[in-house]
């Protein structure tokens, strides 16, 4: 009896793990290095090419159409005035929208979305950190 318990157990939690719930992280390819960089407010932001550069990103050799920025679990829209040449030059910037930290992952914390106390505040950090 205990052997047919453990095998309907063992049957069980498998099933249970196999339809655990995402964390949200499927955005990430591990295979890529990502740079992080934090936002404060909200608004249009800018990227130059001396940024990337002193953060050690090799820009002269990754193209244009492979530049990603995301934030909040998900990629942003970028906007890059190119003169063609795919490469972002030294006089070149990459802008794009960010909202600052607010409630929206606090909300997770609660049973009721309702019950945070204010969905325009972070409980924990005022800074949010987006990753290009």
């Amino acid at each position: 009896m205990n052997r047919y318990l453990s095998v309907i157990l063992f049957f069980f939690t498998l099933q249970v793990s196999v339809n655990a719930q995402t964390f949200g992280n499927e955005w990430i390819n591990y295979s890529q290095k990502y740079y992080g960089f934090p936002i404060l407010q909200s608004g249009i932001h800018k990227i130059s090419y001396q940024n990337l550069f002193d953060a050690g990103i090799p820009v002269s050799s990754i193209p244009i159409s492979t530049y990603q920025v995301f934030g909040k679990q998900k990629e942003q829209p970028l906007y890059i005035i190119d003169d063609g040449n795919n490469i972002l030059d030294p006089y070149e910037f990459i802008y794009f929208y960010a909202e600052k930290n607010d409630g929206w992952l606090d909300s997770t914390l609660y049973d009721n979305s309702s019950w945070l106390g204010n969905p325009k505040y972070s409980l924990y950090n005022d800074t949010i950190r987006y990753f290009f």
